[in-house]
């Protein structure tokens, strides 16, 4: 039976069954668009992605000009090579977190097998991956720079830790709707 709503709070006639059915294309309709908010969250995370790709381009240029200024041997390459690495990924995961919105909540996509997303559980994991891979990244720049050994150690274990929290987390996830991937 449903209730009837007025301003004063519930009521406890039961609302007609014509009544009832007349509110609810309204209620659908607005419901269903309601989703397509989540077309702000997508162009706003594609145009971030755009610019963290740009930042990624400066950062390229800048190791570009050390290795011509300093040869080959400058010993800040291969950190500025990381974080050239680590800002690229950070783009690529937030232009797969757009995409998987879209892909979700609006219209699918014709896109590679790998990028195909299905439900939350498929972008989580393909988030997981990606912050995975960027403390990798930062992980190895600490190893690079790092003069303290045990300070190395503790941010390796903490880095092999919070990776080992998110695995757990996606494969809890993947197991409870029946999927043998992690």
């Amino acid at each position: 039976v449903a209730l009837r709503v007025r301003t004063g709070g519930m009521s406890t006639e039961p609302e007609t069954p014509s009544a009832a059915r007349a509110r609810r294309p309204t209620v659908a309709a607005a419901s269903e668009a309601s989703v397509l908010i989540t077309v702000v969250a997508a162009l706003a995370l594609f145009v971030t992605a755009a610019v963290t790709f740009v930042w990624g381009a400066a950062k390229a240029w800048s190791l570009v000009r050390l290795l011509l200024e300093d040869g080959p041997g400058a010993s800040l390459a291969v950190v500025e090579l990381l974080e050239v690495i680590d800002t690229y990924l950070l783009g690529t995961v937030t232009l797969i977190l757009a995409v998987g919105l879209v892909e979700l909540f609006i219209t699918p996509l014709r896109l590679p097998e790998w990028l195909v997303i299905e439900d939350l559980g498929d972008l989580k994991g393909k988030v997981i991956d990606g912050v995975i891979l960027v403390a990798a990244i930062k992980f190895l720049e600490k190893l690079v720079v790092g003069r303290d050994a045990l300070d190395v150690l503790w941010y390796g274990l903490a880095v092999a830790v919070v990776s080992a929290v998110l695995l757990a987390v996606r494969w809890v996830g993947n197991a409870k709707i029946g999927r043998a991937h992690v």
